[in-house]
């Protein structure tokens, strides 16, 4: 089944549509605790029915220098909260989670602004290539790695980096709308460490590199997407091309407005793409709005509570919506509460769907991996609508 989420990733049409989910939704963040999560016997048998693993690895580490963080833990009440606090020589800055959610933002005043631009000032990148190849030891046969940037699951282009993990939506836009100066100054600075990033993920092993944009259009509107995203696509996935990598962002919200512009962005496959109602465009208005594109489609949380009969037609009638070629099914936000029961039930519904009409491998199906004769570099073979890559090479294990 790895093969066929490979086919989809690269534009192709596998047999069956695959079914893939989230690391963390196993309660894994890092290889080690992906291997044992993996081998519990409930999630076991799910992957031997088909059920693939999206593992992230963050390839890039970041290093704060000069900076003192601190965490504390409090309780009020039954809530727990966090006090993360980063002391600088200009400047303190201080962020509160509730209960694991966001309570106080980092950002709250144009000072905080300076505060982390001081920070990222500071910050020393440092590769982390035995990462990646421990994720792919771990995930093995079951599933693909994803490259993250520092930080993983926060590795975001840097306007949606403010907007998600530093200032908080309304803090972003009243700022944005302000134009305030240090805004602009900490997103200037972020940019500049952001491409350095692409580039150590560019020499990474692997393929596949992720940006958790975690974006829904109402936060930035497409004048902004314009001036703020695109320019930064445009200029970080060639760098990360060159190394062989195809890009994907994490997109699960609204997109209508700026479907022209989705269709221009370099960038190769959208990724947790959701219908409505938690998005705003069917799966067959984002084929038709973006040919070329790889749909790495969520299934609605709310469908997993319909009765057996709704739910097998929802899903029969979103693969049919979608289409057979670039679409894969995955679980890429909340684990649904009968997920013991739906999960196998997702998976007879794709097993059922089989397109046995589909080519098969190397110019007659699904690509394959293979070792190239010189240098023993691994290689994608696929028919001739898929692109052939040269991947980059894995690196020993850790000592």
């Amino acid at each position: 089944m790895k093969q066929s989420l490979v086919t989809v990733l690269e534009g192709g049409s596998p047999k069956r549509t695959p079914l893939s989910i989230y690391d963390w939704n196993l309660g894994a963040t890092t290889s080690t605790g992906l291997r044992v999560a993996m081998d519990r016997p409930e999630w076991r048998e799910l992957f031997d029915r088909g059920l693939l693993v999206t593992h992230h690895c963050e390839a890039v580490e970041a290093i704060e220098h000069g900076v003192e963080t601190s965490i504390e833990e409090r309780r009020e009440g039954a809530d727990v909260l966090c006090l993360h606090t980063k002391r600088t020589p200009v400047g303190t800055v201080r962020k509160v989670t509730r209960n694991g959610w966001h309570d106080e933002e980092w950002i709250k005043e144009p000072a905080d602004y300076t505060t982390w631009k001081w920070i990222v000032d500071n910050t020393e990148l440092v590769p982390r290539p035995n990462r990646c190849h421990e994720a792919e030891a771990a995930v093995g046969d079951r599933g693909v790695v994803l490259l993250t940037g520092a930080g993983n699951w926060t590795h975001r282009t840097p306007a949606m980096k403010i907007n998600v993990d530093l200032a908080g939506t309304e803090q972003f836009c009243m700022d944005l709308a302000s134009e305030v100066e240090e805004l602009h100054e900490l997103c200037a600075a972020l940019k500049t460490q952001f491409i350095a990033e692409q580039k150590l993920l560019a020499a990474a092993p692997g393929r596949y590199v992720k940006w958790l944009e975690n974006l829904t259009i109402g936060m930035l509107g497409p004048a902004r997407y314009a001036e703020l995203l695109l320019p930064v696509y445009r200029e970080g996935v060639p760098i990360l091309e060159a190394g062989g990598k195809r890009v994907m962002v994490h997109y699960d919200g609204a997109l209508s407005l700026i479907a022209d512009q989705i269709a221009a962005a370099p960038f190769h496959m959208v990724e947790s793409l959701t219908e409505p109602p938690e998005g705003d465009m069917r799966y067959e208005e984002c084929r038709a709005a973006w040919p070329d594109k790889v749909l790495w489609g969520n299934v609605n949380v709310g469908l997993y509570a319909k009765p057996e009969a709704d739910f097998r037609e929802a899903v029969a009638d979103k693969l049919r919506r979608a289409g057979p070629r670039a679409f894969a099914f995955e679980i890429s936000e909340d684990l649904p509460p009968n997920w013991r029961e739906r999960i196998p039930l997702l998976l007879e519904v794709l097993g059922e769907a089989r397109r046995d009409s589909d080519v098969t491998a190397c110019g007659a199906g699904e690509p394959t991996i293979r070792t190239a004769p010189d240098e023993g570099r691994p290689v994608v073979c696929a028919p001739e609508s898929v692109p052939v890559h040269v991947l980059a090479p894995a690196l020993p294990p850790s000592p």
